[in-house]
Formats: structure tokens, C-alpha cells, sequence
């Protein structure tokens, strides 16, 4: 799953959590428009592996309408199998289509299916495809700031505002750059649920932060999935991509 710079302490000081949350430009694995292959590794409760290549590609519209796409390269038997994601602006309603070869067509995923688990992995459909809207779809509250891996943070607590699995969510964002370092979700009993860690920022050649390696732990169940940017470019994708 982002950027702008703030200008002065006194600024940030007085900058309530909707604002933070207006300065992040995304919470998708890649900035603007451009393509990845990426490594996903999925990890069971005992610490085995299994590494999955993928190929990402994502493009933004003049409306601020998002489309990424996801495809399996390997291995074989889930090689072929595309994730379609449409985010459109304002809280229109998006779309996340799945492709699976073995069925020979897509289906739409289901606005009850957005919040269940992707392909084995422990990212919901709406996670790994970026669609989750926190400015629209969450109460926000700003909590006292924090230090998270050498960077000042803002932390915001975000209420889901219709039925969720999460009771509420923790977000730590780089104070400098408006990124989201790590976040946290919380279930029934407020619970640590799941963590959501990103390191290894750097800067692309249009000047835009990304990640080179994202983690999402699921606490309870004792598992983790790690996405690893193997390599990437700017260069503008092809609608016919999607």
C-alpha cells in the first residue's frame, strides 16, 4: 500500500487527523503509474514458505480514478490468475474483478467478499488491491504522536463507520512524507488482529516514495505474507492492460 512534504512543527501541530489523512496519496504498493514484478511469500504458523512472482501494474487517471492490476507468473498451478481493481474518487463505488484460468472467465468480487482473505495470503481482497478508503469509510481521531522506525509519526485511530471485521484501526504516518509505516488492526474485544509494516522507502525517478518490502502479519492465526519489489518502472502503463 503515499506523500507531500508539511512545513513546520507548528503546522503539524495543528493538523487534525482527517487532514493527515488527506496528505497520503495512496495506500497501494505502488505511487502513481507504472509496473512491478513482485515476489509474494506466504508464511504458515511453523515458518514454511512458499514464494509466489507476480507482475503489478497500475495507472491514475486525470479524474483520480486508480487501476492496478495483479498477475501470477509463478507457479504454474496459479500462473494466469489476474486481480482487476478500480478505485474511483469520492467515495464512488469501486470494482475488484478475479480472473482464474481454470474457470476461463472473471467474476466481480462481492462487496460481502471485499473483507475475506486474497489467494491464501493474509491481505483482504480490498487490501492487496488498494481500495480501502479510510477518508471516506472511517471515523478518524489523531492520538498522541509516536516514533516508528527513526521517523516522527503521526498515529490516527480510524472507526469503521458501517459493519466491519476490524473494530478499529491504528495508523502510524511519517510525519516528513505522509507515509503509512505501519498500521494496525484491531477486532472483537479490541484485539491486536493483524499488522501491516512497510521498509525500505526510497524515492522513483519521478520523485515519489515506495516501499521495497511490505509485511502483513496476522497475529492471531500466526502467519505472515511479505511482498518484496523486485524491480520497477515509471514509465505510463497501457489502458489495455486493464
Amino acid at each position: 500500500c503515499i506523500l507531500v512534504m508539511l512545513s513546520g512543527s507548528v503546522h503539524a501541530a495543528e493538523l487534525t487527523a482527517r487532514e493527515i489523512l488527506d496528505e497520503i496519496e495512496s495506500m497501494a504498493l505502488l505511487a502513481g503509474s507504472g509496473s512491478a514484478k513482485i515476489e509474494l511469500i506466504t508464511e504458515n504458523k511453523r515458518g514454511q514458505q512458499r514464494s509466489n512472482t507476480l507482475q503489478l501494474y497500475r495507472t491514475k487517471d486525470d479524474d483520480g480514478t486508480e487501476k492496478q492490476l495483479l498477475e501470477y507468473l509463478q507457479p504454474a498451478d496459479v500462473a494466469g490468475t489476474k486481480l482487476l481493481s478500480i478505485t474511483r474518487s469520492e467515495g464512488k463505488d469501486s470494482e475488484i474483478w478475479l480472473f482464474m484460468p481454470a474457470l476461463g472467465k472473471e467474476r466481480r468480487i462481492a462487496a460481502q467478499e471485499m473483507q475475506t482473505k486474497f489467494m491464501g495470503t493474509d491481505f483482504t481482497y480490498e487490501e492487496i488491491s488498494g481500495t480501502a478508503t479510510y477518508k471516506e469509510d472511517y471515523e478518524s481521531k489523531r492520538l498522541d504522536d509516536d516514533t516508528f522506525d527513526g521517523h516522527k509519526c503521526y498515529v490516527l485511530q480510524l472507526t469503521p463507520k458501517a459493519k466491519s471485521e476490524y473494530t478499529f484501526v491504528k495508523m502510524w504516518v511519517w510525519q516528513d512524507e505522509s507515509i503509512p509505516v505501519r498500521v494496525e488492526f484491531y477486532g472483537r474485544g479490541d484485539k491486536l488482529r493483524k499488522s501491516l509494516d512497510t521498509s525500505g522507502w526510497k524515492k522513483n525517478t519521478k520523485g515519489k516514495w515506495e516501499p521495497s518490502q511490505v509485511v502483513m502479519s496476522d497475529v492471531l492465526a500466526g502467519t505472515k505474507t511479505i511482498i518484496k519489489i523486485i524491480t520497477a518502472s515509471e514509465a505510463d502503463v497501457s489502458d489495455e492492460y486493464f
